[in-house]
């Protein structure tokens, strides 16, 4: 079952995956190696093309204007500025990263560094990841140009790149898409455009690929939730997919797939459902922590007391900000937390139990998982083709309508009208 590029020009179904650059964690305990997606997607071209992502070289220029710039043996090139430059102690441990293979960004910086945070914690890990995962994709656009169909996030000041074009496996025609979600200067990402969400720039690309209207896999990462870990004794793949608001009969493809390469799998119905308002009640509820916080340091006297408020504000903001910056509230309303169109697609991670985040705290990927996440949902493709015309059906009947460009934010817009 081998993957390759193909000249059709429309695809029967569509593959999407992403990496959140520094989108480590969330709320309510909930880690992540964010960049499976991206890893998965990256690990079907290179079956097509046999490009090597190796990284060639990882330039630092140190101080308090620092950027890396990355490049791969395929000549693909990505930057990356922390906001607060770059140490040489950080150049040196960016370094370290040559010759590795620029396919799994997030666990090589955790190699490098040994976390990482987002919401401008952690600023360095986050831009150099930031200039992997664009060099990886740039490789696919420079060495394939009349392939690759690509743009550049055009939202906020984001700077990912993305990137798709047609393959086909045992003759089913497939639109392939690869997206990084990345602000510039390291301090995580705006995932308005992730999973097969339609809107900005990548919109663009979706439609040259005719993915407007596909049923289609979105990959997602490797997961710690005390709501899936804490009573599993081992790794297994998670398929979501709201019965109405996504699309069942891709999950059931997934779950099919998974099953017969012998994995374990977990396919669930009732958490994907959109939720007018959570997102927004979830970004207050934070507001009103920090806000309580901060009291605690007005009233603060000892040392201790400071110490003690600026912690639980140092937590807050480097673990659940993430479960809240990363979309736009009206946005998430349509496409929830995975950038999932409505009626179109269904959602598969892998899940570490609670033994794993003991031992590790924090998920990684190794190449194995990845060749399993590509594998599980290559094995899908056939039983989806089967099933095709149910699909489509349920798609075109909960397709979303509108135009989801009216809920994102692009430069020249300071705000939103509720």
């Amino acid at each position: 079952m081998r993957i390759r590029f193909c000249d059709k020009k429309q695809a029967h179904i569509g593959i999407v995956g992403h990496a959140g650059t520094g989108h480590c964690h969330s709320h309510n305990q909930y880690l992540q190696e964010d960049s499976g997606g991206l890893a998965a997607v990256l690990t079907l071209f290179q079956e097509a093309s046999g490009l090597p992502l190796t990284i060639r070289s990882v330039t630092a220029e140190t101080g308090v204007n620092g950027r890396f710039t990355v490049e791969t043996a395929s000549g693909g090139i990505g930057v990356g500025t922390p906001r607060r430059g770059i140490t040489v102690h950080e150049a040196r441990l960016a370094k370290a990263l040559e010759g590795r293979d620029a396919v799994r960004t997030q666990t090589l910086v955790m190699e490098a560094f040994g976390r990482i945070y987002g919401q401008g914690v952690h600023e360095a890990p986050v831009a150099l990841q930031t200039a992997i995962a664009n060099a990886a994709v740039d490789s696919f656009i420079k060495n394939h140009p009349e392939r690759f169909v690509h743009a550049v996030e055009n939202i906020g000041d984001c700077c990912g790149l993305i990137a798709g074009t047609i393959m086909e496996l045992d003759g089913i025609p497939l639109a392939v898409l690869a997206t990084v979600n990345a602000t510039p200067d390291g301090t995580g990402p705006v995932e308005d455009l992730e999973g097969n969400a339609f809107g900005g720039s990548k919109k663009k690309v979706m439609a040259a690929l005719g993915m407007g209207e596909l049923p289609t896999f979105i990959i997602e990462g490797k997961v710690y939730s005390p709501a899936y870990s804490d009573t599993a004794t081992e790794e297994y793949f998670l398929v979501r997919a709201d019965p109405v608001d996504d699309n069942p009969v891709v999950a059931a493809a997934l779950e099919a797939s998974a099953k017969k390469l012998g994995y374990k799998v977990l396919s669930r119905g009732d958490v994907m459902k959109r939720v007018p308002g959570a997102l927004e009640a979830s970004t207050k509820k934070l507001g009103d922590a920090i806000i309580a916080a901060g009291k605690d340091l007005i009233n603060a006297r000892f040392a201790q007391e400071k110490r003690k408020a600026l912690m639980t504000l140092a937590r807050l903001v480097s673990e659940d900000g993430a479960g809240v910056s990363f979309m736009s509230d009206r946005l998430h309303e349509v496409i929830g937390g995975t950038g999932a169109m409505p009626g179109t697609g269904a959602v598969i991670s892998l899940i570490v139990p609670k033994a794993y985040h003991d031992t590790y705290v924090f998920p990684y990927f190794t190449e194995d998982e990845v060749a399993r996440l590509a594998a599980v949902v290559k094995g899908a493709v056939p039983e989806l083709h089967a099933r095709l015309p149910q699909a489509v059906e349920h798609l075109r009947t909960h397709s979303f309508k509108g135009d989801i460009d009216s809920l994102l934010m692009f430069p020249s817009v300071q705000r939103i009208p509720s």
